[in-house]
């Protein structure tokens, strides 16, 4: 699609995807559309695949987000590259969003919690089809200043991407599992 690193776009064959796919713990329409889009189903929207990494406090009543310039405040997140798991993608752009690293957070699922998208607009509008990780994480560790990482109590989120509440409604209660 013309990025300007080797993402892993839709439609086209992704293997290692799917087999994360396998272990996804809630099912919706939009991860049924990307299995499709990883078989090479040219009818899928057009897009990249890219992995979010929502960070919760261990008792879930907050969550990290990081200031983004198009989304507003939002969950960590970006592009997977074509030598990525979207599990590592999404802890290296956790990394370079938060300063937190896969030391400092702990998985709460053995596989990717939620399929969920962005749609993008402009000169080559597309989707980002979003694998969601889910991790807890100390409050206390230390945050990287660049991309304004801050923790948001759940109940008052504030501006950000559509799905931001929806999302943390599903995923806050997977936390106490």
């Amino acid at each position: 699609m013309g990025f300007p690193h080797p993402t892993i776009d839709i439609p086209g064959s992704w293997p290692t995807i799917v087999e994360e796919l396998r272990q996804l713990h809630v099912r919706n329409e939009y991860s049924a559309q990307l299995l499709q889009g990883l078989q090479e189903d040219k009818s899928i929207t057009t897009g990249h695949v890219c992995a979010t990494t929502w960070i919760f406090s261990p008792d879930a009543n907050y969550t990290l987000l990081v200031e983004h310039k198009a989304l507003k405040w939002s969950t960590p997140g970006g592009h997977v590259e074509r030598h990525e798991t979207s599990r590592s993608g999404g802890l290296r752009e956790l990394e370079e969003e938060t300063g937190l690293t896969q030391f400092d957070v702990r998985a709460v699922l053995d596989g990717p919690a939620f399929v969920h998208i962005t749609d993008r607009d402009g000169d080559q509008p597309h989707r980002h089809w979003n694998i969601g990780w889910l991790y807890v994480a100390d409050m206390d560790a230390p945050l990287s200043k660049t991309e304004g990482a801050r923790w948001f109590r759940c109940n008052e989120l504030p501006e950000g991407p559509i799905d931001l509440q929806s999302s943390i409604a599903l995923l806050g209660p997977l936390v106490a599992l």
